[in-house]
């Protein structure tokens, strides 16, 4: 589950034990710094990027972070699926001009 990550990141970027999803970031002994890594972190670990202003907006929890990070899952993954009907529903003809020289096998 994202939390258990978030719990993780959060640990390893301030070198201090997170044991409850429900302790503020700032109160562990995070600063400025420390927020940009997290954020890194969780482009690089998540593939999302995550706002600064977005934590900022609700609780800065790990929670908090998880529930953000997968509201923005989910929203990329409901553009992904919206695609993929997009070109399921392309006739044959038109996905092989799109891919142009490209060898079609079917």
């Amino acid at each position: 589950m994202n939390v258990e990550r978030v719990m993780r990141l959060w640990s390893e970027i301030l070198g201090v034990p997170v044991t409850s999803p429900d302790v503020d970031f700032f109160d562990l002994g995070g600063q400025s710094l420390a927020m940009v890594q997290f954020l890194a972190r969780v482009e690089s670990e998540f593939g999302v990027v995550l706002p600064i202003e977005v934590l900022f907006a609700g609780d800065l929890t790990a929670s908090g972070a998880a529930r953000a990070i997968q509201e923005i899952l989910d929203e990329e993954g409901e553009d992904v699926d919206a695609l993929l009907a997009e070109v399921d529903a392309l006739p044959t003809g038109e996905i092989r001009a799109l891919l142009g020289d490209r060898t079609w096998r079917e």
